[in-house]
């Protein structure tokens, strides 16, 4: 039987081409079906792939959870892994709950679409429930190839599918099942390979019952995360009522553009920290630094870099996309900020620390749209509210843990 060799020398090497893979693979999908129609009729395609992505972020909470609890199992029995029937109950339970409220918000998010999206929505969402329990086990068994080729290959079927229906088929309908299958195809294709280095070899550190309690408070900060990356843009629209048309339109593709490369490539590496936090607890905190230095000087460069030159880059979208390089080097720096919190997080989360862990995630949300609701203009309101959030937030999971490691020394 074929076999691969699950173990890199450098996972987060592997993993940072395999998100750059996907990234790509995202962007050309967005691009490519809104270049074969009108703006009109993208917005049905638009709209579901949003909905699907937000649903599928704050999913994401669950591989965290499974990545902080997976160790590797000591003894030769080769046991089902607790972490598989979790996700089998979590997939079933999701689509359910997709399916089963769907009556209640189906016409408001789907308009006339309907059923039409809510049923690969619910099949998009249960199957990435599996991908992110099998991801999870992966990353706390630490194969790194293995995790590479799941994120590299889900990105790659879905450009290959949405092509093939564009030359066939170019209904929304149709590309919204191309968009989710690869959820499904992914992990049968893979499983293949992978199995012999995770069936019988990984256990979890906790029982059902707390498993289910932490990968509540994961999902929930996981929207949260959601409500500060995919929804944003949701959010500053429905909030700013009196912004022009124009401005808002530019401020979206600004921050869907501009915002998206750095935070992307460290949401990426959430559960490698998780890994690497778990593994050096003792180093734990003076690894967060070091990161917090790196992400830092990549965001001044950057937002140097979007002060002189952006606003011409950002101009060739068409002569309506116009911002200031003060505003596109701001949109940058509360990139960065937002990047430090999805590196604090993991850092709470590595310490078994859920209650910290959520609450840093939905003050920064929270903190997030009330700064929207302040009066003003729309960049200054914008500005603030990406700022402030997440700033407060990397304070919450800062303070949660100091004030344990205080505790603790009381005791002693």
């Amino acid at each position: 039987m074929p076999t691969l060799k699950l173990r890199a020398p450098n996972g987060v090497t592997s993993i940072l081409l395999a998100t750059v893979i996907a990234g790509g693979c995202g962007y050309l999908v967005t691009a490519i079906v809104a270049a074969s129609r009108p703006a009109a009729d993208y917005v049905d395609f638009g709209v579901f792939w949003s909905a699907l992505y937000l649903v599928i972020a704050a999913l994401s909470g669950l591989q965290q959870e499974v990545t902080r609890g997976t160790r590797r199992r000591l003894t030769s029995r080769h046991a089902s892994s607790p972490a598989f029937v979790f996700g089998a109950v979590s997939s079933l339970v999701t689509a359910v709950l997709i399916v089963g409220t769907a009556p209640l918000w189906k016409d408001a998010v789907f308009a006339e679409s309907g059923w039409t999206f809510v049923v690969p929505l619910a099949v998009g969402a249960a199957s990435y429930v599996v991908v992110a329990v099998l991801c999870g086990t992966m990353y706390g068994l630490e194969l790194w190839r293995s995790i590479s080729l799941m994120i590299s290959i889900d990105g790659i079927l879905r450009l290959i599918g949405v092509l093939v229906l564009l030359g066939l088929a170019p209904d929304n309908r149709m590309l919204a099942w191309a968009v989710v299958l690869p959820f499904p195809l992914t992990p049968l294709l893979l499983w293949f390979f992978v199995r012999r280095g995770i069936t019988g070899r990984s256990e979890l550190d906790v029982g059902y019952r707390q498993l289910v309690r932490n990968a509540l408070g994961t999902v929930a900060a996981a929207a949260a995360l959601g409500v500060l990356v995919s929804g944003f843009p949701l959010v500053l629209s429905a909030l700013s009522p009196e912004a022009s048309r124009a401005e808002l339109g530019a401020s979206l593709a600004a921050i869907n553009l501009i915002r998206a490369p750095l935070v992307i490539v460290v949401l990426s590496l959430q559960s490698y920290f998780i890994v690497r936090f778990r593994n050096s607890p003792t180093r734990a905190y003076a690894l967060f630094v070091r990161l917090t230095v790196v992400i830092g000087a990549v965001t001044l460069v950057a937002a140097a870099l979007a002060w002189i030159i952006g606003p011409s880059l950002l101009a060739l979208l068409g002569r309506d996309y116009s911002l200031s390089g003060a505003v596109l080097a701001g949109l940058v720096a509360t990139s960065g900020v937002l990047a430090v919190l999805c590196v604090s997080g993991p850092l709470t989360l590595a310490r078994s620390q859920h209650g910290v862990f959520t609450a840093g995630w939905i003050v920064a949300a929270t903190a997030t749209v009330l700064a929207l609701l302040i009066p003003g203009d729309l960049a200054p309101r914008m500005l603030l509210s990406l700022a402030v959030g997440p700033i407060l937030g990397i304070l919450v999971h800062l303070g949660g843990i100091h004030a344990r490691e205080r505790r603790s020394r009381l005791r002693v």
